[in-house]
């Protein structure tokens, strides 16, 4: 313990200017371009199937059985992407492996555009899914590695921002053009992000962990405000400390066999691994409930519902927009708030709505109160707003920073994908827990499960916000309630 301190009293000494903050934003937004594609991805099956479902003056059309399986196909093979990211990211570094990313979300955006039948939807939305999936684990990871603990869950929050932004484009090229224009334009997007990922460093750590410090060093000095090797040598020992701390050694991991697959999933029985898993598992759960994400697919269906019958199209971009004002607010505040705080807060928050939601929708059909658009508009922006400002984007941010540096590659991506499982499921399940339920007490069930997260993390959740991944990593290491 007496090298931790050593360690962090080096650390504390040091201070870096305004560049430091430019460099690590200016290498966070390039990466973000994956995010703003990944929000396109996930989007585009909306545009798809309001233009070709049961229209007949379309060049195809395409069945309630084919529409479902477009729409979500990209879920299914999001985890895959996500575990051969987690693979190959240690092999051939974070940066490699955000770049390999968009080949396949370019390939998609081209299928999708020649489009003549639902095979080919289907081939690009299974291609966009494992550029998503491949991407996600790497750019998490990549974040938390380069990012100094003042700034990291700032930093952290750009992710979820872009991917909001990316809904929100795409719903804006969806109000002015088809389904084809909209594919084309999008296509420039996974472009872009190649551009501008290839001019930003590898992670530090990652080179150090290869044993290439001389490189680290440089990468170092770019992200730190290109300054000269003396001003970042004590933030560069710990990294190396860290590196020893963690099981990696000048290119060898403690563990000899841990390029081999069951080797890295052995790790997970490590409880420095699988004790943040569970919680970011849970938090995930909890976070898709009360920010309604299950519903999102069919949310002109529940629009209907509570008597939302106009400018429906407007209403979704109304929603995306505010969704991006929440992250952006979420971003802003992260530093002085904390992110316990702001999932707390926001998680209450979303809770009492939906109890609110559900209540009002019984008193409605009970005609103790008139069906009011405005009402039940407000209730659907307020869902969105406030779960952005903090519980839907929170388990992202922690996730790119509590596992440790010889897990965190495969970590974060099984993470990721198992993140798209559990939504996968939310999604397919929903229709028929609204069939038996109904809507109203479909949303006080989501409420409960806010309750149950509420009480979860009040308890369970740690506080990252200004500490070190080494001080992170103790955490659950020490603590067996972590």
């Amino acid at each position: 313990m007496s090298d931790v301190k050593e360690v962090q009293e080096r650390k504390s000494a040091q201070k870096y200017g305004p560049k430091a903050t430019l460099a690590q934003c200016l290498a966070t937004i390039a990466q973000s371009f994956l995010f703003i594609g990944f929000g396109m991805n996930l989007s585009i099956s909306a545009i798809v199937i309001r233009d070709l479902y049961r229209n007949p003056n379309s060049e195809f059309s395409i069945t309630i059985t084919e529409a479902s399986w477009y729409g979500s196909l990209l879920f299914i093979i999001y985890p895959v992407g996500c575990l051969l990211s987690g693979i190959l990211q240690d092999k051939f570094g974070k940066k490699c492996c955000m770049i390999l990313a968009n080949i396949p979300s370019i390939i998609g955006w081209v299928f999708l555009y020649f489009a003549q039948s639902s095979v080919l939807l289907c081939a690009s939305t299974l291609l966009m899914g494992l550029s998503t999936g491949f991407g996600a684990g790497s750019t998490s990871s990549y974040v938390g590695e380069i990012s100094e603990p003042r700034l990291r869950g700032s930093l952290g929050s750009l992710g979820s921002m872009a991917t909001r932004i990316g809904t929100l484009l795409m719903y804006i090229l969806g109000l002015f053009f088809d389904w084809k224009t909209t594919a084309l334009i999008s296509m420039f997007c996974p472009i872009i992000c190649t551009c501008f990922v290839i001019f930003i460093p590898e992670s530090p750590i990652w080179l150090i962990a290869k044993g290439r410090n001389e490189k680290a060093e440089e990468a170092m000095c770019w992200l730190r405000g290109w300054v000269e090797p003396e001003k970042i040598k004590p933030e560069f020992l710990e990294l190396v400390h860290y590196n020893e701390v963690s099981g990696t050694q000048g290119g060898c991991k403690i563990d000899t066999d841990d390029k081999n697959l069951f080797s890295n999933l052995a790790q997970f029985k490590n409880p420095a691994v699988y004790r943040p898993l569970r919680l970011i598992l849970i938090f995930f759960f909890v976070s898709f409930a009360v920010s309604i994400y299950p519903t999102r697919p069919f949310i002109t269906k529940i629009m209907k519902e509570i008597g939302l019958y106009d400018n429906q199209n407007e209403s979704l971009v109304l929603l995306s927009g505010l969704t991006s004002i929440g992250s952006i607010i979420a971003t802003a505040t992260v530093h002085r708030a904390g992110k316990r705080l702001l999932t707390l807060l926001t998680l209450t928050i979303n809770t009492v709505l939906l109890f609110s939601l559900g209540v009002y929708i019984i008193a409605v059909k009970a005609e103790y109160l008139i069906s009011s658009p405005l009402i039940s508009l407000t209730f659907l922006c307020s869902i969105y707003f406030f779960g952005s400002c903090g519980v839907s984007c929170m388990p992202w941010m922690i996730l790119i920073e509590v596992f440790p540096n010889k897990s965190r590659g495969v970590a974060t991506s099984v993470s990721s994908g198992l993140a798209y499982i559990i939504l996968f499921t939310l999604t397919k399940t929903y229709l028929i827990i609204e069939m038996y339920l109904s809507l109203e007490y479909t949303m006080i069930l989501f409420g409960c499960v806010g309750v149950f997260g509420l009480i979860y993390f009040y308890f369970y959740l740690p506080e990252t916000e200004n500490k070190t991944l080494l001080e992170i990593e103790e955490f659950f290491v020490l603590n067996k309630n972590g």
